[in-house]
């Protein structure tokens, strides 16, 4: 016995022969060539239908039967199942042949001579491309899902390169990137966009006196009242310790002064919910709009937005301050 048939111990072959003799034949030929083999035998599409093709290893059909085609079972295979079929018929037209492979058989065996003595080889041949195709299969869906494992990995990355660990905003690095995009638009199209800067009055205070991780907890809670009161073509992050930044593109100044006083409404009902131990701590917010062409780069009107932030703070806290971009050019 050849190496290739000892590997195929245990095979269940499906053979459609109406014949009785050739039925009888051909399972003594596949049973002398495959060791442990078992040979089920339909002689008719009635039979054949009571026999789940998942259920076998592969199929032998005879072309002719008393109701029905050789092909016809090969189309009912083919809807519901990938059993690798030998097309088996006494017909020696070429045309034939090809419409079985067209159709989906593996391979195509003609009764004529000893025939017999060539089906173990084709079923070792068409074994072998089952074999083949199921290795590639694996290999592809290996490749793939390695694929899919590297992307995510590409995206953690990502995600860890623009997020701030703690908030889940962007972090001050990605923040900058973004500007670089949007402030060039807005001055190419005469766009409004307002920059806003805030952080936590009295911070250093929840960590002296109810510890850095309740400090942490607030500066997470201003993260959540951002992403909810803001909408989602804004920019927020935070810019360092307890100060967060946000870009408003198409913005200009009454309109942002409106979200300003939402973030503080709330976070103060939000603070007041979640962290009832945390008093006194409320926000102080600077606000720079572009105007009549000033400023003339993001990192100026980061910097107007920062002293607003500063004078807010300055005269007393939790209320919002704005720095008018032309009045400072014009000053200067």
């Amino acid at each position: 016995m050849s190496h290739a048939t000892e590997k195929t111990r245990g095979l269940r072959f499906l053979l459609i022969e109406d014949d009785p003799d050739q039925a009888e034949l051909m399972s003594a030929v596949l049973c002398d060539a495959f060791t442990d083999c078992e040979v089920r035998v339909a002689r008719s599409g009635a039979e054949f239908d009571a026999l789940p093709p998942s259920g076998f290893d592969l199929g032998i059909f005879d072309l002719h039967l008393p109701d029905c085609t050789g092909l016809d079972l090969l189309d009912r295979v083919r809807r519901v199942s990938d059993l690798p079929v030998i097309m088996v018929t006494g017909e020696r037209f070429g045309r034939v042949a090809a419409d079985a492979i067209r159709r989906g058989a593996i391979d195509y065996v003609v009764k004529h001579g000893d025939y017999l003595d060539v089906v173990p080889v084709v079923i070792e041949k068409a074994l072998a491309m089952v074999e083949m195709k199921a290795v590639n299969r694996r290999l592809e869906n290996e490749l793939l899902e390695r694929n899919a494992q590297l992307e995510r990995l590409n995206e953690q990355l990502r995600e860890l390169a623009s997020h701030d660990p703690l908030t889940g905003l962007f972090n001050r690095r990605h923040f900058e990137d973004l500007l670089d995009q949007l402030f060039p638009e807005a001055r190419r199209y005469e766009a409004h966009l307002t920059c806003i800067m805030l952080d936590v009055d009295c911070f250093k205070r929840i960590n002296d006196t109810l510890g850095h991780p309740v400090g942490d907890r607030v500066l997470q809670l201003t993260a959540d009242v951002l992403r909810r009161t803001l909408r989602q073509a804004d920019v927020p992050a935070r810019y360092g310790g307890d100060e967060f930044v946000v870009l408003l593109p198409r913005t200009a100044s009454a309109e942002a002064q409106s979200s300003a006083r939402r973030i503080i409404r709330a976070f103060r009902l939000e603070l007041a919910r979640r962290l009832p131990r945390v008093t006194g701590v409320t926000l102080s917010i600077g606000l720079a709009s572009v105007e009549l062409g000033q400023p003339t780069t993001g990192e100026a009107l980061v910097r107007l937005a920062d002293q607003a932030l500063y004078l807010a703070k300055a005269a007393g806290k939790d209320q919002i301050m704005i720095v008018n971009p032309v009045k400072v050019a014009s000053a200067v």
